[in-house]
């Protein structure tokens, strides 16, 4: 087992310790952490981080595993002082859909709608399964 791998173990525990579920970050770290075993690195660096967030070619989820190899880069900065944290900005951050707001009128005629439909049966077991 890698260096890495060993403290990644004990990050992901210390962070379920604390109370994390924390379930998504642990699997990309690890594929992270894998990434850099195939090279042969054992130490965090920009370069190597950056080449991993951005190995995959949609933009929206660069900067959730940026996020993921930053906090696990900056715990490890505590004891191996050669380890690189990247730039929070190396990505830019993920673009969010503007949410809809409904009117009242529009909330009212929702309201209306559902009121006038007949009431709903409850699906018979068989058709379920």
């Amino acid at each position: 087992m890698s260096r890495l791998r060993t403290a990644l173990e004990r990050y992901v525990g210390m962070r379920q310790g604390l109370g994390y579920k924390y379930h998504g970050p642990a699997r990309r770290l690890s594929d992270f952490v894998t990434f850099m075993e195939v090279r042969g690195a054992e130490t965090i660096t920009t370069a190597l981080a950056m080449k991993w967030v951005t190995l995959i070619g949609r933009q929206p989820s660069w900067s959730i595993r940026l996020t993921d190899v930053r906090c696990f880069a900056q715990h490890l900065a505590h004891f191996d002082p050669l380890t690189e944290v990247p730039p929070q900005d190396a990505v830019s951050p993920a673009r969010r859909a503007k949410p809809y707001i409904y009117t009242d009128a529009e909330i009212t005629a929702l309201l209306a709608a559902a009121l006038s439909l007949p009431p709903g049966r409850a699906p018979e077991l068989s058709a379920v399964a």
